[in-house]
């Protein structure tokens, strides 16, 4: 059973390329999940530690460069994993987003990763999307992605160009017009 866009709008962008607000609005998300995260594994980290080699119970607060650090590998794990299976971050899905290939096919592992280092390392890639007049960031120049609007992945109508032009048979001889050459 499928689910339905009920929104016109919506229905109409489903499959097209993704503005740079929504882009900008997943990227938050993803950055506020791996802020959270961070947190979480430090506190955890923190109160084990605590519970079995000290007598008092505190939460550390670590250098900036070590939590910068974390953020950092735990963005690109939680990006590159997203991308690599389903083409969503966690951020992705909030907003309704997908990132494909430019031809429309799934990411592979290798270009999900790198997409996801290069979000990292180079947040204000996104604002090429603001100039670029096919929605492009410096991540998709780079690694020949697309984000694209899919609230209903099966709903999704992608357009992907083929690859190739279809293969025409080769020449058909002309039919034989009975005569001989003999």
């Amino acid at each position: 059973m499928s689910r339905l866009i009920r929104n016109p709008r919506a229905r109409a962008l489903q499959g097209h390329r993704a503005g740079s607000v929504s882009r900008a609005l997943a990227f938050a998300a993803d950055l506020g999940v791996a802020f959270v995260l961070t947190s979480l594994l430090f506190a955890g980290a923190s109160l084990l530690w605590d519970l079995f080699f000290s007598d008092d119970l505190a939460v550390p607060r670590p250098a900036s460069w070590v939590s910068a650090g974390a953020i950092f590998v735990i963005l690109v794990l939680t990006l590159g994993l997203g991308w690599g299976s389903t083409g969503r971050s966690i951020g992705k899905q909030i907003v309704g987003l997908r990132v494909v290939r430019a031809d429309g096919a799934p990411l592979e592992a290798g270009q999900a990763y790198l997409r996801a280092f290069l979000c990292a390392l180079l947040p204000v890639g996104l604002l090429l999307a603001l100039f670029d007049r096919r929605n492009r960031s410096v991540q998709d120049v780079w690694c020949k992605t697309v984000v694209v609007y899919d609230w209903v992945p099966e709903a999704a109508h992608v357009s992907v160009p083929p690859a190739t032009p279809p293969v025409m048979p080769a020449s058909v001889p002309a039919p034989d017009s009975g005569e001989s050459g003999a």
